[in-house]
């Protein structure tokens, strides 16, 4: 029988994120103000907020999911909501990228760059899909540490909205 989550480091990593979505909801109302986002900041906000967003409703879905009687079939469908969640991403967002490098904007948008947010959404593919299989047995770390990829994935999307700008 599997372990329940670490209820405790999914209320903190919910708290954080919604933290996050708080400052992109703030993002978001400034640009309403003015002229509004370039194609690259509309972006990098779209990914921070759904990775932020993928970071606390996975966070709290344990809470809705697990009871006493069926960790097992709890797990399950868990690690099938976030897969899900992280192949929308994947379908979305390096595409998406991809697209505003032709249009120009290589220097803002870098490969290596490319890479790591694309290695991040495929890292919690793959993870969840481990789980899902039952080749990973570890479900409570492993599914914190994606929760806290996209944690990361929001935070680098902060930081470069924040400091990298359109010219």
């Amino acid at each position: 029988m599997m372990v329940e989550p670490n209820f405790d480091a999914l209320q903190l990593i919910a708290e954080i994120a919604l933290g996050i979505v708080g400052f992109s909801a703030i993002l978001i109302g400034l640009s309403r103000a003015s002229d509004g986002f370039s194609d690259p900041d509309n972006f990098r906000i779209q990914l921070l907020t759904y990775s932020a967003f993928g970071a606390m409703f996975g966070s709290i879905l344990p809470f809705a999911i697990f009871d006493n009687q069926n960790n097992d079939l709890s797990w399950l469908i868990t690690c099938w909501i976030l897969c899900v969640y992280s192949v929308i991403g994947l379908i979305i967002f390096p595409k998406k990228m991809l697209s505003l490098r032709i249009q120009g904007h290589r220097e803002i948008f870098p490969i290596k760059l490319y890479l790591f947010q694309t290695g991040i959404l495929s890292a919690i593919f793959i993870l969840s899909g481990l789980m899902i299989t039952g080749l990973i047995s570890q479900m409570t770390n492993i599914y914190t540490i994606c929760l806290i990829l996209f944690l990361v994935q929001s935070t680098v999307a902060f930081i470069r909205t924040m400091f990298f700008r359109v010219q």
